[in-house]
């Protein structure tokens, strides 16, 4: 994605075309297929088709209607004919009510239109669009006839996510050249700045809020350079002009960086006074006004922490950043039966996620609904999801079942690895979606049911549909937003994760893990992710004779292994007793000379004991317990 520049559009002398203009002409000619000069008419959608793709855009523009004011008293008063577009080229809001401006709108720049490249040729806004720049196109430079009396300068409209969710466009009557619609560039550029502001505020309105200013005297709050940062530091998003002005040219390239090692101050430097950029960039302030009750400024050096926030998903997101991220789309979009997936690897906690936008929701007070989909046989699957009426089944529940959808009316249907569902049954599924209702097997009158589906799997489902094992069409339906769960050994809170889910288990909430066990702990890949750490805190934890996990205390697989040794995940066939961890539970070692042993080996290899540990045949952490239990370290 291309950053808002109207600079880089180097508006030329008649008689030569712009680049931007030169390749879309191309692919008029060479992709869509479409004739030079002739009339393309933008076709017109239906009213409610205008009315749904509105909805769908004004969900995320809501924010930025201060802004649409200002355009409504352009489009009123200057002769100019101001439209607003979504992804698809759709004009969904237009501002012309001066007598010029309703004289553009007869010519087909009105509510309704669909301006995509494709379909109308070069023109500002689908050139835009396929783009993503912002442009001019003047006259004769757009490749149908009827837009030729025309000038349309168009920016994008880009989320908080770097997405472009629609385009803004300023149109009127060609009169002069082109150079003298830069003012009209310019004007368009900056409003979609100011746009592309108002969501970024809102999107990120739990967080830090930084804006990029020229000068330290600067009001920061008439700033689109805005940046949003976490309490630890991390940057969560920027916009368009902030990306500008630090020369970066993708947001990938900074969210997930640390605001010192990018600006060279921190959070604490930055919420006492302005700090200035490196490289001539300008200076970087705390946005005015924003968070004063969750983020006091205080007289001394630190700030006051931020009180945690009460919904389920922010706490259940803890302090990695793109949980952090998914928890905010998450809220913007549960209340609005959007459908969310969730993926990531087995044990990243895909139900406890759906379990906290769940009750995160509305719907907080009505039923919670699980199924997992691989769980159980495909001959029963039907039955559960959608119940069965009375005497449907031989030796079935005598007055029949409430299925999983029905018994989740009002409520959230969780339906975990949907990748594994039956493709027969995944046809059923998508009617219940488009449709809303029911029916159980063996009953006629369908059942209407208000309902919210979150889906998760651990497949690449893009990848089965390709192979067609997954229908096309329910996964889109299911994916209205994709939430990416990150894998244990990914997450920038390990060490918190750590401490959260030894506090949750018995006895675990004094427990205290001691520096190298916690190295080994953080060091480790963690296949099994969530689920797998808290086995291994359950095992330490009876392990343990103290007040602390010690690195003796951890299983056998957490450890590497040594040149040689077979992994854990690859136990030897010839192996001839359990660790002997587990025999010497409780027991007494079988050797009264063990301790003699065990001294001598180390003494043998010089203390180094991984090689001890090997000539032993013993676990390098059974005999870190041995060497303490024997009191060898002082030997």
């Amino acid at each position: 994605m291309s950053i808002r520049n109207p600079n880089r559009q180097g508006l030329l002398p008649d008689g030569k075309r712009a680049p931007e203009i030169q390749g879309s002409w191309r692919r008029c000619i060479e992709e869509y297929k479409l004739e030079p000069g002739r009339d393309l008419r933008a076709p017109r959608l239906s009213e409610s088709e205008i009315r749904y793709a509105r909805d769908q855009l004004d969900s995320l523009l809501h924010s930025a209607e201060p802004v649409f004011d200002r355009l409504r008293y352009l489009g009123g008063n200057s002769g100019y004919c101001v439209l607003v577009t979504d992804a698809s080229g759709i004009v969904l809001r237009d501002y012309i009510d001066s007598s010029r401006g309703r004289e553009l709108a007869d010519k087909g720049l009105s509510l309704g239109t669909v301006w995509s490249e494709n379909l109308v040729g070069t023109n500002g806004l689908g050139t835009c669009l396929a783009t993503g720049e912002a442009l001019t196109v003047y006259a004769d430079e757009h490749f149908g006839r009827e837009l030729q009396r025309f000038t349309c300068s168009t920016a994008p409209l880009i989320a908080p996510d770097g997405d472009v969710i629609g385009a803004l466009d300023i149109s009127t009557y060609a009169r002069g050249d082109k150079v003298g619609q830069g003012l009209a560039l310019n004007l368009v550029c900056d409003t979609a700045d100011q746009i592309e502001a108002s969501m970024f505020r809102h999107a990120f309105a739990r967080h830090h809020l930084l804006a990029l200013v020229s000068s330290p005297v600067a009001d920061p709050a008439l700033s689109s350079a805005l940046l949003a940062v976490n309490d630890a530091g991390w940057i969560l998003g920027a916009t368009s002009p902030a990306l500008l002005l630090l020369g970066i040219a993708e947001r990938a390239l900074i969210v997930g960086q640390g605001l010192a090692a990018l600006t060279g101050a921190n959070l604490e430097d930055v919420h006492r006074a302005p700090v200035a950029l490196p490289s001539a960039a300008g200076w970087l302030m705390r946005l005015a006004g924003h968070l004063p009750a969750r983020n006091p400024v205080a007289a001394s050096p630190a700030p006051t922490p931020r009180k945690p926030l009460d919904s389920p998903l922010y706490r259940v997101a803890g302090g990695d950043s793109r949980l952090q991220r998914n928890a905010d789309i998450c809220h913007r979009v549960m209340d609005r039966n959007i459908s969310i997936l969730l993926q990531g690897e087995t044990g990243t906690g895909k139900e406890v996620w759906a379990r906290a936008i769940h009750d995160s929701s509305a719907r907080r007070d009505k039923p919670f609904v699980t199924l997992n989909c691989a769980a159980i046989p495909e001959s029963l699957i039907e039955s559960e999801l959608f119940g069965y009426g009375a005497g449907t089944f031989t030796g079935g529940l005598k007055g029949g079942k409430t299925g999983k959808i029905e018994a989740s009316n009002g409520g959230t249907l969780f339906l975990d690895e949907i990748g594994d569902m039956p493709l027969a049954l995944q046809a059923r599924l998508l009617r219940v979606l488009a449709e809303r209702e029911i029916t159980p097997l063996g009953q006629i009158k369908p059942v209407p049911v208000d309902l919210h589906v979150i889906c998760a799997t651990h497949r690449d489902l893009a990848s089965i549909v390709e192979q067609g094992g997954f229908r096309e069409d329910l996964y889109y339906r299911i994916s209205g937003v994709r939430v990416a769960l990150p894998a244990l050994r990914e997450r920038q809170d390990l060490h918190a994760l750590i401490d959260l889910v030894l506090a949750g288990l018995p006895d675990g909430e004094a427990g205290e893990i001691d520096a190298q066990a916690r190295r080994v702990l953080a060091e480790y890949h963690w296949p099994g992710n969530i689920r797998q750490l808290k086995n291994v805190l359950e095992f330490a934890l009876c392990m343990s004779d103290g007040a602390s996990i010690r690195l003796t205390d951890l299983p056998d697989e957490v450890f590497p292994p040594a040149p040689g040794e077979r992994s854990a995940h690859t136990p030897s066939e010839t192996s001839p007793m359990p660790p002997d961890r587990l025999v010497s539970l409780g027991a007494r070692a079988p050797d009264s000379d063990e301790r003699q042993r065990i001294l001598s080996a180390l003494q043998q290899h010089r203390w180094v004991v991984v090689r001890a540990a090997e000539a032993l045949g013993i676990s390098r952490s059974t005999l870190h317990r041995k060497i303490r239990k024997y009191g060898l370290a002082d030997s």
